[in-house]
């Protein structure tokens, strides 16, 4: 397995700088952007502290999507290197199980989240906005849930047909099941009073879209991958 996950590394580490420093750059944005919560409006009244919240939310919403479809776009590449290099054929020649390959695409996937996980999390603490306790905990669920959705899906598109096949539908549909979570959390957001119960819905997405559904399409990944005849 470290040996796996030593030719991802190997293979992805550009991939893994520029996603990096995109996310990074959205950080500094996201920082520099944060003395608009605090802004008079135009009749010169300062906004309440959940509207102060609001657009606080709405400013990592650009960095939630891009760190939430980036793991997922990584197994892309993943694959698509294994697929150029005809990898796949030779490491199950030398007596690699396809379960053990499968395993070291969802730990690059874990690991990729993780790392973007940190800038997030940065960025998070840093906004000036009066964020609650619930707020953090249902915005940090919701940006894993994003992360593991979309990762699950582009796991099972690629190993059941291939990158080169699943180019295009995998990219789809790791772009709406990004956006699923995301649209979950902006319910509390739009609804007046509903902010104080964000840590719930955090939860759901978590619980949901991504431990639930991870392990689901992981399975049915791994069924699709050993039928695959490489």
């Amino acid at each position: 397995m470290k040996g796996l996950l030593l030719k991802e590394f190997y293979n992805l580490r550009m991939v893994f700088v520029v996603y990096f420093l995109v996310v990074l750059l959205l950080c500094i944005i996201a920082f520099t952007d944060g003395n608009v919560i605090n802004e008079p409006n135009s009749d010169g009244v300062l906004p309440t502290i959940e509207e102060m919240n609001r657009t606080g939310i709405y400013l990592l919403m650009p960095l939630m999507f891009i760190g939430g479809f980036y793991p997922g776009n990584m197994l892309v590449s993943s694959y698509s290197f294994d697929e150029k290099s005809h990898w796949t054929p030779f490491i199950l020649s030398v007596g690699v199980r396809k379960s053990k390959v499968l395993l070291s695409k969802v730990l690059i996937h874990l690991i990729a989240t993780f790392i973007l996980f940190i800038p997030f999390l940065i960025s998070l603490f840093v906004l000036d906005a009066s964020f609650n306790l619930s707020i953090y905990i249902g915005l940090i669920f919701t940006f894993l849930a994003s992360c593991l959705f979309s990762g699950s899906m582009s796991l099972f598109m690629c190993s059941a047909i291939g990158s080169s096949k699943a180019l295009v539908l995998s990219s789809i549909f790791s772009f709406i099941t990004t956006l699923i979570p995301m649209g979950i959390i902006l319910i509390p957001t739009i609804m007046e009073g509903m902010m104080g119960n964000l840590w719930i819905f955090g939860l759901i997405n978590f619980l949901v879209f991504g431990i639930g559904m991870y392990v689901l399409f992981y399975f049915l990944a791994l069924l699709m991958f050993k039928k695959r005849d490489f």
